[in-house]
């Protein structure tokens, strides 16, 4: 699988949670696109999008592959998606990451 970019869908209003947009790019070797769980459009934009995502319930963490298909990872999950382009020994940092994010708010 090759991986294009990551996308993180994240709640701008709460700090935690943008820290992973601020501070996830240093931790993968791929670009990462950063959008807020309120975009108005971001449904259209990502039809498979989780629900829970896109009500703010949960970050989430997108790969996006070559051929365009987007595949979702929500919470602490997300850390699996990221497998295949963390930067070597950045697991424990993008995991506490995901940690600090899914944590209720």
């Amino acid at each position: 699988m090759r991986v294009r970019e990551v996308v993180v869908v994240f709640d701008s209003g709460c700090p935690r949670c943008s820290r992973i947009a601020r501070e996830l790019p240093q931790c993968v070797t791929v670009p990462v696109r950063a959008r807020a769980c309120r975009e108005p459009r971001l449904a259209e934009i990502y039809p498979n999008l989780p629900a829970a995502v896109a009500g703010c319930d949960t970050p989430a963490v997108g790969i996006l592959r070559t051929d365009g298909q987007v595949r979702w990872w929500a919470g602490l999950r997300g850390a699996v998606g990221l497998l295949p382009v963390l930067r070597l020994g950045a697991l424990p940092r993008a995991l506490t990451l995901l940690r600090e994010a899914a944590r209720p708010r």
